[in-house]
């Protein structure tokens, strides 16, 4: 019986991804988006604070083999990480955060030339309105911080007893941008509860089956669920930190047992790659030529490479291998680090 539930849950999550994926493709469309779409040799730039955006990448790739809405893609992956021991969430204030950001995304440019650039963070897409870089962008940028409001305030509007958890890290959190979305859509701000899960991407990125891994969710999701309100229904489990979509299962079975309610889980990250796959597009040509290519300014070390790898690969070998075999490439961006 727990395992039709799970199975049941499950696909009514894969269900409201697809469903909410092909309304989220309009977000970004505008001039940029238009030109793009009517390309024929593309080069699509993902990028994250990490290797959660890496599943993005595997997502694009994979689904490029069906439909051939270009004639040749370069899948290009660009860790923004400026240093191996010196995360976004460690720096000391929001200025420091943004410049950096900004100046990844230039370096990325610079050496990439991209026709697209998707922003597969959630908490480097809470940043991006205020770096310089926006403000002359010349290619769509797509934050996942719109895909997942989306996603999330269509689930809630379709059950009004239910409640949601949003589950990122500090940064995210702090900036407090799903929750206000999702209370300009009209969602109530009781049925929202958020949640910081300090360190939790740090320890999936280096293994996400670990005991560290599901202790961490277990506690994170106890604090979570203490704080919901009275409401009933369903509680969406929204997942906004690209790592966390590797734990899926464990956050699925931690809000579940300990709530004792329905529970959805909502990962924009499986929903993202799709905003390069515009409606009528499919086998616009009767192949793509596809490359992948990962490069990080900051040390992958081998055990979060095979670990990272070793969740995509089933879907993405490509990907899969150039992560294995990513280009460590020091000026990637300017950095120097506050002092």
């Amino acid at each position: 019986m727990r395992n039709a539930a799970r199975s049941i849950v499950c696909f009514i999550s894969v269900f409201l991804a697809a469903h909410s994926a092909a309304q989220v493709h309009q977000v970004p469309a505008n001039a940029l988006m238009d030109a793009f779409a009517q390309k024929e040799e593309v080069t699509i730039l993902i990028t994250d604070s990490g290797l959660g955006g890496v599943a993005v990448c595997a997502d694009i790739e994979e689904r490029l083999h069906r439909d051939h809405p270009f004639r040749s893609v370069k899948l290009v992956f660009c860790n923004a990480l400026p240093e191996s021991d010196y995360g976004y969430n460690m720096m000391g204030s929001a200025e420091e955060k943004i410049r950096t950001f900004s100046l990844a995304l230039s370096g990325m440019t610079k050496w990439y030339s991209p026709d697209i650039i998707l922003i597969a963070c959630n908490t480097l897409s809470v940043l991006y309105e205020q770096t310089d870089y926006s403000r002359t962008a010349a290619v769509p940028v797509v934050s996942i911080v719109d895909i997942g409001v989306r996603m999330m305030a269509d689930a809630l509007n379709k059950e009004p007893a239910s409640s949601v958890i949003i589950f990122g890290t500090e940064t995210t959190i702090e900036a407090n941008s799903h929750k206000a979305l999702l209370m300009k859509n009209g969602i109530a701000g009781d049925r929202i509860v958020t949640q910081s899960c300090p360190d939790l991407a740090g320890e999936i990125q280096s293994d996400a089956g670990s005991d560290a891994v599901e202790s961490m969710i277990e506690f994170d999701a106890g604090d979570a669920v203490e704080k919901l309100g009275t409401h009933g229904g369903t509680v969406y489990a929204g997942l906004c930190c690209t790592h966390f979509g590797y734990a899926a299962e464990k956050f699925f079975g931690a809000v579940s047992r300990l709530s004792k309610r329905t529970t959805v889980v909502i990962d924009p990250t499986r929903s993202m790659g799709g905003v390069v796959f515009h409606q009528g597009s499919s086998n616009r040509f009767a192949a793509t030529a596809l490359s992948v290519h990962a490069a990080s300014r900051a040390v992958i070390t081998p055990q979060e490479a095979l670990s990272i790898a070793a969740l995509i690969e089933g879907r993405s070998e490509p990907t899969a291998n150039a992560l294995r075999k990513y280009e460590m490439k020091k000026d990637l961006f300017e950095f120097e680090r506050v002092r």
